[in-house]
């Protein structure tokens, strides 16, 4: 069961005006699940629906930079995953199972389990949504620094350990330094917007979702889902040295994709070079279709 309201204001709202404005553009969508469980989404714009999934230690935030480039032309479906942001917590000790399954429960009866949707995916979220296209009619699907590659990372500075800073500021520092080796290429582009979405995100996180990334499970899934898909990589993530090797694997197991590169951008792709992301989104599900 759904309700909607104007979208209040999450944590990360509240301490970014620019956040906040986005989210004013549309409205929350609290859906009860079978269980009792409250899993929350937000509705921008009108049209067919797309669903934008975001990754681990992330929330519907992750895509701040995309939801006003794609609403003028789709109903944009973005959720806070089970055990992330404002969506109540899986069992401890909860699998992937239980989360995927919450997810479909909620997205079939938002949009009719017979209505194919657009489907993007960030990071953990690309395993999320590619499986999702293995169980549900999807259209096109667009994965960014995609997890399940199985492919190598690239070195970088150890994250810091912001569960045991002794103070909100020291936790504050770190969390920052962290989006700053981790997430994007350019730490200068961690503004104001960046800081918030991502210290919120990671301290509501309570699912796991490292082990689920680190699989070589992605290519087995787009084989299974026969989705159209475009893999999206930033040119320096850390997720992800040799994206390019995944993607002639793929080639030679016949996955139909187009694979997009993006100079300048590190993990956080979609946010780091949001033009060029946005751009390659917007041709992607609506090109010819919608002319």
């Amino acid at each position: 069961m759904a309700e909607s309201n104007p979208a209040a204001g999450s944590a990360a709202a509240r301490m970014s005006d620019g956040i906040a404005r986005v989210e004013s553009l549309g409205s929350r969508v609290s859906y009860r699940l079978e269980s009792g469980a409250q899993m929350q989404w937000r509705r921008f714009g009108s049209g067919a629906p797309l669903v934008l999934v975001h990754g681990g230690h992330g929330n519907w935030t992750h895509w701040i930079r995309n939801v006003e480039a794609l609403m003028d032309r789709r109903t944009v479906w973005v959720p806070d995953l089970p055990g992330y942001g404002d969506s109540d917590a899986l069992p401890p000790d909860a699998g992937i199972e239980p989360l995927l399954a919450a997810t479909l429960e909620s997205l079939d009866g938002l949009v009719g389990a017979r209505t194919s949707v657009d489907l993007a995916g960030f990071s953990f979220g690309g395993m999320v949504a590619a499986t999702l296209a293995c169980r549900r009619p999807v259209n096109r699907l667009a994965l960014a620094g995609s997890a399940g590659h199985g492919g190598p990372r690239r070195p970088h500075p150890e994250l810091l350990n912001w569960k045991k800073a002794d103070s909100a500021a020291e936790r504050s520092r770190r969390l920052a330094a962290n989006l700053r080796s981790f997430m994007l290429y350019d730490p200068a582009r961690a503004d104001a917007v960046a800081l918030a979405s991502y210290e919120d995100a990671c301290t509501h996180t309570r699912f796991h979702s490292r082990g689920i990334s680190l699989t070589s499970d992605l290519a087995a899934r787009l084989r299974e889902s026969g989705a159209e898909a475009l893999l999206i990589w930033g040119a320096e993530d850390v997720t992800a040295a040799e994206p390019e090797t995944f993607s002639a694997a793929l080639n030679a197991q016949g996955v139909k994709h187009v694979f997009a590169r993006i100079p300048d951008a590190g993990h956080w792709v979609q946010y780091e070079q949001a033009d060029a992301v946005n751009a390659l989104l917007r041709d992607w599900f609506f090109g010819a279709r919608d002319a």
